[in-house]
Formats: C-alpha cells, structure tokens, sequence
C-alpha cells in the first residue's frame, strides 16, 4: 500500500474494458417488465482507486449544500449492482458514483475512439472531477474553474429526491461540454450566433446518439414485440419511426427537470421552421442549437431507414408484414453510433474561430472522406441533403485543398518529426508558406495546439494525420475597423468602442508532414467581422470594459453554470 493509498485491486491485473450497468436513460423510464430501463456499457479499464477514481475520471461526492463528504469505493471488475433492484438503483450513493463514471467514461471513449487519440480536458489538469450531489439545485453544469461537473438534487414533497446525475443524457451533455472546451477553447468567446449556439447543440447531439446507441433503448422505444420477438413493419416506417420513436426518447430525456421543454424534445417534435434564420427568436443561443439538433436528428432517421431496407420483404403486404424487434433495434443504434462518430471526428476539420453551421457540415464531410473514402451507403448525401433543407449550406472558399494547389508548400529545410509535435516549428512552418497560404503575417498569430490523430479505415488500415490550429488577433476601434474595411458599422455603435477581431486557420497534415488541406476564416474578410460586430452590438454582449469581441462579460469558470441555469423560458435546465 505504497503512500497510503488503497488499491480496489492489484496493479498487475490490467484488462482493456469492463461492463457496468447503468440507467440507460432516466429512472422514470421503465422498460418491458415496468423496472428502470437499464443497459449494461463496456468503458476502458483503468486501474482504481477510492472515489472511485480512475486515470481521467474521479468521483468526488461533496455536497456543498449539507457539507457531507463520502468516498466510495473503487469500480471492481464484477459490477456489484448488476441485479440491484430499482430502490437500490435510485437511492445508493455508491451506485450514482458508479452511473456519473460509467457515463462519462462511455463519452470520452466515444470522443478518442472517433479522433483517434487521447483528449486533454480544457483546464490544466488530468482528472475531471464528478460530482453526482454537488448541491440541491435543479441544475447541472461544467466548471472550468472547479475541473468539474457538478450535479443537483431536488428534493420532493414525498421524500422522493430527483437526481440529475441518474440522467444518463445530462451526464453525456456536460462531458461533452467538458470535452469541447478542451479542443475549442476559443468557441466560448463572442462570436457570430452560430457559436453561442454550437455548444448547446453538439452536446444535446451526442447526449441523443449516445442514448440511442444503446439496443435496450431502441427495442423499448419501437413498443412491444409479440411472443416471437416480432414487431409489425409500420413500426418502423418512416413517420412512424420518427413521431413515435425518437419523439418517445427525445420526450424523455431530462423530462423529470424540464416539465417537456427541453431543445431535444423540441427539436424532435417541432423542427424549426424554413425561415429561422430570419426570426429573432432563434438568435438566442438554445433555440438556435436546436437547428442543428433537428438537422441530424432527420439524418439518423435517413440512415435508420436505410439500414433497414434488407430486413423488409417487398412483396410482403405492409398490413401483416413483420420484422424482428431485436434486429431492427441493433439497425438503430449501430445507425446512431456510426453517426455519432462521423460527427465528432469532424472537429477535428473545423476552423479555431468564428464558428457557423456550414462549417460543422463541411467538416464533417473532409474527415469522413479522408477515413472512409468510398461513401456506398450515401451518408454523406444525406447530411448535405438535411443542412440544405434547413438553409444550411457548405462555406465557400474556405478550404484549399493544399495537395491539388498549383503551388505546393515549401518543406526544405523542416524537420518532419518536430512538425508533428511542436508549435514553434508549425509556426515556422506558415511564415515560410504564407503566401502560398494566403495567410496575412502582419496580424499577431498564434499556434494554438498541434495534435495527432490515428483513426481506422473501412478497410482495419490506420490513417495517420496530424493537425494544427492558428489564430490571428487585432485589437482596434470600431470606427478604425469602418476605414479598414471601407464598409458601414451599426449607427449606434460609438466609433471609440474597442474592438477585438479574430481569425484563423486548421491545417491538416498527413503522416509524411505534407500539407493536406488548409480550412480557414480570414481575418481580412471585412463582410463577416461586420456581421460579427452587429450581432454583439445588437445584444449588447459588451465585456465589463464595454468592449465588443474580447468577452462575454462573465468569468469562464461561470460560464456554463449560467447557460445552465433553469430557464424555462429558453427550455433548458441542465
């Protein structure tokens, strides 16, 4: 027992996963036998320690509301709630320590297994720290400040309690929070409304593929088999799949603290309008994020029913025709996983600064055409297909494919293996290429990360990449900002305003350090930076030096507790 620390087991017993079961959604949602739906997940193996503490993860049960502290301990190889029944599932501590871990662990697996390789968090640190009773408040949020995610309580009027941190999607939702922060710190800060809104929205993205990955919560959602395990075809037709089956799991997710409004549950239902970038309303950042909630959540129908297709007999009468349940349940959630991994490995492709829509749908598409370069399925014309109905188009411009350049990069006199790894050689790098780049070198640049990747082809070969981001920043006043550009500011905008402008770029190297593609957003480009500068203006997203574009005006650590905050007005509570 070297230290004083207590090993659960010994060092030398490494295994590469184990099973846990958790509440696979919510505890008022019961399956077949009317118990808490539950599904068992395998999560990478790490060696234990009380908490129960892990390599990444560590569960710290503080309550800051009654000052009571327990360490439980750690997470054995045999799950010892397999067949707990549901008053334990709901009521033991230990087990809640277990649901936050298991849940968050499945995320950032989900996370290193699509990017192909370890993810830091946002903060300094290893450990993101778990807290599943960390106050009796209907909220839950990530605090960079804290390094943590901390979970409320609600007690009820019958000595029932409801915890957050049972709800598998709000634990999803704030790792994902957690794990964005970590690989684009810069998209918290002002930018156009698209930003504001992309967090909310990617995170409710993988909170609802990750719950539909799991088969029990499929096979539940198509409704009842009969004694054969079969289920009748019009269960799984198109109209059916989506207003009985995704509506019934987005209905559910965090129903106990929204009373049903919630942008999952609104998006589901009533997908936002043709027009919505034209309504005020969707300027605030919830309503927003669910465009892009509702965008993927027609595309993972599309590949649903797709999947599909093999297990229906076509000359069989749709009145009596039948499938089996199990089978069309697994077509569902491997459908989810697979587009839960296609969205997350495209973060990778997105530019540092300035998010919009267009960029997700053009990212999403360079990374999966990089891994999977023959699209048989059409996956990926189901994703343009969905952003175009929704108004959503691919940028132009944007991206120069660096190895179809007349000009190729200049390389002479780069060592290959510090290109990989170091910022300073990367930097290097873009000033020697800045032309043939088209970066501006009299802005101040900065090489933000320099990150590896290896991912698995179709064909079990691996793809080996690396890529670097790089931001530019000008500080200036709005009225210097209308001479540069040439163009008009808000009238009501005073010329004196301090402004802070920004761009930047992502370059995607392959494994012999060659330049492959080139995704940016000028600095120099006046028409954006004046949309950028209207929008902030127009809400009054000053700082607290009434400054535009250096910040939101609240401290980062805070961030999410007030995106958080119950607000039934803008439907979100976690």
């Amino acid at each position: 027992m070297p230290g004083g620390v207590e090993f659960t087991e010994s060092a030398d017993t490494p295994r590469s996963h184990i099973a846990l079961r958790i509440i696979a959604q919510d505890p008022s949602v019961k399956g077949d036998d009317d118990k808490i739906l539950t599904a068992t997940v395998r999560i990478p193996w790490s060696r234990m320690e009380d908490g129960p503490r892990g390599a990444r993860l560590h569960v710290v049960d503080f309550d800051a509301s009654t000052g009571r502290y327990l360490k439980h301990p750690g997470l054995p190889n045999d799950d010892e709630f397999a067949d707990a029944e549901d008053e334990e599932l709901e009521t033991s501590h230990v087990f809640h320590a277990q649901q936050v871990y298991a849940a968050a662990s499945r995320t950032l697996s989900a996370f290193e297994s699509a990017l192909g390789r370890r993810l830091a968090w946002g903060f300094n640190g290893h450990h993101l720290y778990l807290v599943p009773h960390a106050f009796a408040e209907a909220n839950a949020y990530y605090s960079f400040e804290d390094r943590a995610l901390l979970f409320g309580y609600v007690p009820g009027d019958d000595e029932t309690v409801t915890y957050t941190c049972l709800s598998y999607d709000v634990v999803v939702h704030e790792t994902t929070h957690a794990l964005l922060d970590g690989l684009r710190r810069r998209f918290l800060e002002p930018g156009l409304p698209d930003q504001a809104a992309f967090h909310e929205g990617f995170a409710d993205i993988v909170a609802l593929l990750s719950v539909f990955s799991m088969h029990p919560v499929v096979e539940q959602a198509l409704g009842k088999a009969d004694k054969n395990g079969r289920i009748k075809r019009r269960q799984v037709e198109r109209d059916h799949l989506r207003s009985g089956v995704l509506t019934g799991v987005a209905e559910q997710l965090g129903k106990v603290l929204t009373q049903g409004r919630g942008a999952l549950r609104r998006s589901a239902m009533t997908p936002p309008p043709p027009d919505w970038a034209e309504l005020p309303q969707y300027e605030e950042p919830h309503r927003r994020g669910e465009v892009l909630v509702a965008i993927v959540l027609d595309v993972l129908l599309d590949i649903w029913v797709k999947r599909l297709e093999p297990l229906l007999q076509p000359d069989e009468e749709a009145r009596v025709a039948t499938l089996d349940r199990a089978r069309a349940a697994e077509e569902g959630a491997r459908a989810a996983a697979q587009l839960l991994t296609m969205m997350i490995r495209g973060l990778d492709y997105l530019p540092p600064v300035e998010f919009e829509f267009g960029d997700l749908l053009d990212a999403v598409l360079l990374a999966d055409a990089e891994v999977v370069p023959d699209d048989d399925l059409g996956y990926r014309d189901m994703l343009i297909d969905r952003f175009d109905k929704a108004g959503v188009e691919r940028p132009r411009n944007r991206v120069t494919n660096v190895v179809e350049a007349e000009v190729a990069p200049h390389y002479l006199g780069f060592n290959f293996a510090a290109l990989r790894s170091d910022r300073d050689e990367v930097f290097r790098f873009l000033w020697q290429n800045a032309q043939r780049l088209d970066v501006c070198t009299k802005y101040y640049t900065v090489i933000e990360s320099v990150r590896p990747s290896q991912r698995v082809g179709p064909d079990g070969l691996i793809v080996p990449e690396f890529v670097a981001t790089y931001v530019q920043m000008l500080d200036l006043s709005a009225g210097e900002l209308r001479q540069m550009a040439e163009l008009a500011t808000p009238e009501t905008l005073d010329p004196a305003t301090p402004v802070q402008l920004l761009g930047g770029g992502t370059l995607v190297f392959d494994q012999f350090g060659r330049l492959k593609l080139h995704i940016h957003k000028n600095l120099d480009d006046w028409r954006r930076q004046l949309r950028r500068l209207e929008y902030l203006h127009r809400t009054g997203r000053y700082d607290t030096d009434k400054r535009l574009g250096f910040s939101e005006g609240a401290a980062r650590g805070q961030a999410f507790a007030e995106l958080h905050n119950t607000e039934l007005g803008a439907g979100e509570a976690w």
